[in-house]
């Protein structure tokens, strides 16, 4: 099996950009975001719009089945849930809503830690009280279940954080908390503390660390 990887970070902070080198070829993009991805070459890549909870399991099954598939790469985490949401509101009612919303985001997450593919993730993040009284950052989830728990299924937890120049900016990932938020990867497996965003570079990293 392969790790899974979640990209954490504010709208505009580079988590899309960051799939610009993978290989189009092998990359298969569930687009419950509905949009276009922000670089050039895009258009490269198999992207699907997913509308509905449907749609998404329809889409994951078969990347998932796909010999030419590699990488999966789930634009967003943030609008699945959701999406998750829409729809234990229209099947069920009461605590009936949350138990299927619970279930379905285990569901979803299990799948992709009992895979031969990459599956990537990118997320809004949120800011939650901590023990200390001092904000901390997470994958944003509705209700109590996930809260501050997503990251826990995931091998790599990266978290965009981005320098700020006079002229520039240079967009990165964390790879490693920084006190306030919930980055982590294995041990040894990244150098430095900020990478580039780039997602090919991390499941380079990830390839050589673990083969």
């Amino acid at each position: 099996m392969k790790p899974n990887i979640i990209v954490v970070g504010k709208s505009g902070s580079g988590k899309s950009t960051s799939l610009r080198n993978l290989d189009p070829s092998t990359t298969a993009v569930i687009n419950t975001e509905r949009k276009q991805l922000p670089f050039k070459g895009a258009n490269k890549f198999k992207n699907v719009p997913v509308a509905s909870l449907n749609d998404f399991n329809t889409a994951m099954s078969r990347a998932m089945e796909s010999d030419a598939i590699k990488t999966i790469v789930v634009e967003s985490f943030t609008s699945l849930v959701e999406m998750i949401y829409r729809e234990a509101d229209i099947r069920f009612k009461g605590f009936d809503v949350w138990s299927f919303y619970n279930k379905e985001i285990d569901r979803i997450l299990n799948m992709s830690k009992n895979t031969d593919k990459y599956v990537v993730f990118l997320a809004i993040d949120g800011a939650y009280d901590g023990e200390s009284g001092v904000q901390e950052r997470y994958v944003a989830v509705d209700g109590n279940r996930w809260k501050k728990r997503v990251e826990k299924e995931f091998v790599c937890c990266l978290f965009t954080d981005n320098h700020y120049g006079d002229d520039q900016v240079s967009f990165r990932f964390r790879t490693q908390s920084n006190g306030t938020d919930s980055a982590k990867s294995p041990m040894g497996m990244f150098e430095d503390l900020h990478i580039e965003n780039d997602l090919a570079q991390v499941i380079e990293k990830c390839e050589e660390y673990y083969n």
